[in-house]
């Protein structure tokens, strides 16, 4: 089983998945006891009257182990020094191979004990890796959270900037991936807001510029028939003149949103220059009908 739970402790330091190689760390710590404690309870069990002799299976199994280690250190460039585990392999083998159980019992204990140590450091080493990338992530995307900032203030969407503004502290200030990540999600649901008012602006902007497409089209049908009546021809040149207008006022107003949903403003001036479009329109027909 340690071996197993090594190997997959191996695993979930590459993914990165931090919760996976704690739960591994755990388990492989458990197996690399359970040999020590075998051999404890079988001397302790008088009736029984077992008796160890070889501790090779063991001493395979914490090579094994020990080899697993050096390549998670190498993955993580932790720099561990294994020279004092190797050498208390050796020190285990040359026991067992003269028949000296107690002592190399005593090695392995020491060797299980300084394998927990070092699991525990490259664990360590895995979660800052986790962090320190998690925070490149956030500096990566510091300008994305700076323009949604902008954009919930543009929108009036004043609360949602503030709260964006926080989680931007809360990210550069977080020390575990699991703050991050609650950070991220806070920002999406913010920015789901500021998408939302940005459709619901679209929308309007659209209904606005729909108002302006058949004015435009029966500007263009009274030129049509315009022949030589210089009052219609002046207020068809006013129309038009007020129909650019009117598009250019609908256009800033991209970057004035909060104006869009005020009924006041939009009456006082794009539906005044509607008004005032639809009556030159209608002057201009009247005199080049009658003209004609």
């Amino acid at each position: 089983k340690g071996t197993r739970e090594t190997t997959l402790l191996i695993q979930a330091a590459e993914k990165e998945d931090a919760e996976s190689a704690r739960q591994h760390f755990i388990d492989a710590m458990i197996a690399f006891k359970q040999t020590s404690l075998v051999i404890s309870q079988n001397e302790s069990q008088k009736s029984t009257q077992t008796i160890v002799s070889d501790h090779g299976p063991t001493i395979k199994k914490y090579e094994s182990n020990i080899y697993k280690l050096k390549i998670i250190s190498t993955k993580l460039n932790a720099d561990v020094d294994f020279e004092q585990i190797d050498q208390l392999l050796v020190l285990a083998k040359a026991n067992n191979a003269k028949g000296s159980l107690e002592q190399a019992k005593e090695v392995l204990d020491k060797i299980a004990s300084e394998g927990k140590q070092i699991q525990k450091f490259l664990y360590e080493i895995s979660e800052q890796n986790r962090i320190h990338k998690a925070k490149q992530f956030v500096q990566k995307h510091a300008e994305r959270i700076n323009s949604l900032i902008l954009q919930a203030k543009t929108f009036g969407l004043d609360k949602t900037a503030v709260d964006l503004q926080q989680s931007q502290v809360q990210l550069l200030q977080a020390n575990s991936t699991n703050q991050i990540k609650q950070q991220f999600k806070i920002i999406i649901i913010h920015q789901q807001k500021v998408e939302q008012v940005k459709e619901i602006n679209q929308t309007q902007l659209l209904r606005l510029q729909s108002l302006l497409v058949p004015l435009e089209k029966k500007a263009q049908n009274l030129a049509d028939d315009l022949k030589e009546n210089k009052m219609a021809d002046n207020l068809l040149k006013r129309a038009f003149n007020l129909i650019e207008e009117t598009k250019q006022d609908i256009k800033d107003l991209e970057h004035t949103p909060t104006k869009i949903n005020d009924p006041k403003y939009l009456d006082l001036t794009i539906g005044k220059k509607i008004q005032t479009i639809k009556d030159l329109l209608l002057k201009a027909e009247k005199l080049i009908y009658i003209s004609s």
